[in-house]
């Protein structure tokens, strides 16, 4: 098995949730395979939907997951989220906006739907300096701590880039047990090791080794 993420989200997901088929929501996903968060989850039965406000239509032709090109921020998720989930629990959310400031408050949006997020991983680029901290990383944490969920591995990053910190992973408390996420825990250490402490053979796909 090969990771197609950046930083192996998806290996993280795939391992921690330990099932067989699952879905995601998928926003700001970008291209269909290279650097994707779901295109692993895809190829193994899982189902959902991916959105990027850059028109990648074409490319995404080789997915069977439907394509939307749309700003995220003028989605009515109420109305939305029912037409691709036959419940208010989706197991992975992937966000990953570009403007600072704009993830946290997707972020907001979405869980005020009341919809259930089993695992998410979500930007936060601290590591570009005291702005992203402020406007993302700090907001984000307040934001789920607050609905409950649990920093399982903070400050992510790369293996070729470790001391550029610029993600969190998190879980939703109501699916994991703490037995079941000690072993995962972790702060600011790169990607690779993280699956090395869990005994995890991290093998990244060719074309999703650039930066």
């Amino acid at each position: 098995m090969e990771s197609y993420s950046q930083c192996g989200q998806d290996f993280f997901v795939f391992n921690i949730l330990k099932q067989k088929t699952g879905t995601f929501l998928d926003l700001g996903c970008y291209l269909p395979i290279k650097i994707n968060n779901t295109f692993l989850l895809e190829i193994n039965g899982w189902e959902g939907v991916s959105i990027d406000i850059i028109d990648y239509s074409n490319e995404w032709k080789v997915r069977k997951t439907p394509f939307i090109s749309e700003d995220c921020f003028n989605i009515d998720y109420q109305a939305f989220l029912p037409n691709y989930y036959n419940t208010k629990i989706i197991d992975y959310l992937s966000l990953d906006m570009e403007i600072v400031g704009e993830r946290f408050k997707l972020l907001k949006k979405l869980l005020d739907t009341n919809y259930k997020f089993k695992v998410i991983t979500i930007e936060h680029d601290s590591y570009l300096g005291q702005n992203y901290i402020n406007n993302e990383k700090i907001p984000q944490r307040d934001i789920l701590n607050n609905a409950g969920y649990i920093l399982v591995c903070s400050d992510v990053s790369q293996k070729d880039h470790p001391t550029l910190f610029y993600e969190d992973w998190w879980v939703n408390k109501e699916f994991f047990t703490e037995v079941e996420l000690e072993q995962w825990k972790s702060d600011k250490i790169s990607c690779d090791k993280i699956f090395e402490k869990n005994d995890i053979n991290y093998i990244v796909n060719k074309e999703s080794i650039s930066w």
